[in-house]
């Protein structure tokens, strides 16, 4: 077994955002991802309000300590930052913060896969901009044809 970084020992050693949200909530999005070979699992879930914004996170972890602070880093780096800017985001910045070795290197990548998937669907539940500018546009001009009727 590979020895944890510093880095990581404390991810793995005091978890930060480990547990679950409220899987009903809407606007909370629950992604699993797994690594068939080592049977590592990783559950991330965000909750983001209506502007984008990443307002809370949770991540549970089945596997090696690599994978829990991998976990741990990434929920605790989301937090508060947009889905744009959490789209960024690449394995790389576990890989390096963490120090993550070689052979670990599927914790890491698991954690992007889970954020990608995570972000896809964060990105379809939101509603689509053409149909509240359309909204918008319906409500403008029956209340302005309302006011013409009137003035005439």
């Amino acid at each position: 077994m590979q020895p944890l970084s510093t880095a990581a020992r404390t991810y793995f050693e005091q978890p930060r955002h480990g547990g679950a949200l409220d899987t009903a909530a809407p606007d909370v999005v629950t992604v699993r991802v797994d690594e068939p070979v080592s049977g590592a699992i990783l559950q991330v879930q965000l909750k983001v309000d209506a502007m984008g914004l990443i307002v809370a996170t949770r991540f549970k972890a089945y596997g090696c300590g690599w994978l829990i602070a991998c976990g741990a880093w990434l929920t605790e780096w989301l937090q508060g930052r947009t889905l744009a800017e959490a789209a960024r985001f690449r394995h790389h910045e576990l890989v390096e913060t963490l120090d993550v070795p070689p052979e670990k290197l599927y914790c890491a990548v698991l954690a992007e896969t889970a954020l990608q998937a995570a972000l896809l669907r964060a990105d379809a539940a939101k509603p689509t901009a053409p149909a509240a500018i359309q909204s918008d546009q319906c409500q403008s001009s029956s209340s302005g044809d309302s006011y013409d009727h009137h003035s005439h």
